[in-house]
């Protein structure tokens, strides 16, 4: 992947400086940081980023509705805001793809209580699986280190947006044919917002559900290989999923994977993180380019919320991986050393050994960590010195313990 400048245009709006410089970092966000999220200070809604909701022109996101809704349901309205300021070159980072940390609200509207952390994770750059499995593994680690446990994941997939086109043609001939037959109420419904009837969790809605169109039936064949891979990565993460048809967020900008996390899905569930594609957004918004963007809302009750007070140490490693299997272990390693509170370097983004190895020299390491397909199946980590060439392999459950001898 080729490095490329993000255009800057020169405007008078304040930027959304790096945060971690010199700062104390709340654990939420220390823990992104081992996974290359970089905290930004919080960018602000305009009257434009409000005028642009409209234009989305999704009945779901009226905007009348923000002042009573939470932060899950609305969270459009900040991405808008955040493409509008990396359009303008307001979020400070030199080279795609861009990964970003932030606190929330944007705007304070939501009605969450005083005790509730909202933070949100964005990247940008990234279009294909590897963006699903950083943002769903950055997240499972910040919730567990606030002493969440029994997390289940809730997924489904619109596809792309030939996939999305269709969904909605067919959705929308169902409704049409069927509408007489639905209840007071379901009616009420479908005329507001057609895909309302689907994402309804309403027992009496249950038998209407069961017979609507699924997105998952109308995937092209690109989009069954992604969501495919998507489900690998979450296999690897240990953590428990269930597809869930009903959760279609929006098809006028989502597109491919939508998520949930919950706890204690078996007493009700607490909802705690959602996230979605958006990069049709881009364009609905009116910027010249799509911009590949997917993101998350983390929101939970403060539990062992504090202050880092020395923040992550400077990385002193390159972790470097080749394939689709190494990328799966490499998501591993840094779960691994961000344990054991060693930072590394890493670009899962990339797939071309040049550029990683490019990178690793730009960094001035001493030594890189090299995940290939053979490591992967072995489950072990190459360890090479730069200056010598010197290398052995290490198992990734000796890692840490490794690496903090040539430390």
């Amino acid at each position: 992947m080729t490095k490329k400048r993000i255009t800057r245009k020169t405007k008078s709006k304040p930027k959304a400086r790096s945060s971690s410089k010199g700062r104390a970092l709340e654990k939420p966000f220390e823990t992104a940081l081992y996974f290359g999220f970089n905290p930004i200070k919080t960018p602000s809604v305009t009257k434009e980023d409000l005028s642009q909701l409209r234009a989305v022109k999704d009945p779901y996101y009226d905007p009348k509705r923000i002042q009573t809704e939470s932060p899950f349901t609305f969270d459009v309205l900040e991405k808008i805001s955040l493409l509008k300021n990396l359009e303008n070159g307001n979020i400070e980072n030199k080279y795609w793809p861009i990964l970003i940390s932030y606190k929330k609200p944007i705007v304070d509207t939501y009605t969450k209580k005083p005790t509730d952390f909202t933070m949100g994770l964005e990247i940008f750059g990234v279009s294909g699986s590897t963006a699903e499995a950083i943002l769903i593994r950055t997240t499972l680690s910040i919730l567990a280190e606030e002493g969440y446990e029994n997390l289940t994941i809730a997924i489904n997939s619109l596809g792309d947006k030939e996939s999305v086109a269709e969904f909605g043609r067919v959705v929308n001939g169902f409704v049409r044919k069927h509408m007489n037959g639905f209840p007071a109420d379901i009616r009420k419904m479908a005329k507001h917002d057609i895909f309302d009837i689907l994402r309804n969790k309403d027992e009496k809605n249950a038998t209407v559900q069961e017979q609507a169109p699924k997105s998952m039936s109308f995937l092209s064949e690109e989009s069954r290989i992604h969501f495919k891979e998507v489900l690998e990565y979450i296999e690897s993460f240990d953590v428990p999923y269930d597809i869930t048809p009903n959760l279609i967020g929006s098809p006028a900008f989502c597109s491919h994977t939508i998520f949930e996390i919950r706890t204690n899905v078996e007493s009700g569930g607490e909802l705690l993180a959602q996230g979605y594609w958006y990069s049709r957004l881009s364009k609905k918004i009116g910027m010249k380019r799509e911009v590949s963007a997917i993101g998350v809302t983390i929101s939970f009750k403060k539990k062992n919320l504090r202050a880092s007070t020395k923040g992550i140490p400077k990385p002193k490693f390159y972790l470097i991986q080749l394939g689709f299997g190494a990328k799966i272990a490499t998501l591993a390693v840094i779960e691994n050393l961000r344990k054991a509170k060693i930072s590394v370097t890493h670009s899962l983004a990339k797939d071309k050994l040049g550029s990683q190895m490019l990178s690793a020299e730009n960094m001035n390491t001493q030594h890189v960590l090299i995940i290939g397909q053979k490591e992967a199946l072995e489950g072990s980590v190459m360890v090479r010195n730069v200056s010598t060439r010197a290398q052995e392999s290490i198992l990734i459950k000796n890692i840490a313990i490794h690496l903090k001898k040539l430390r």
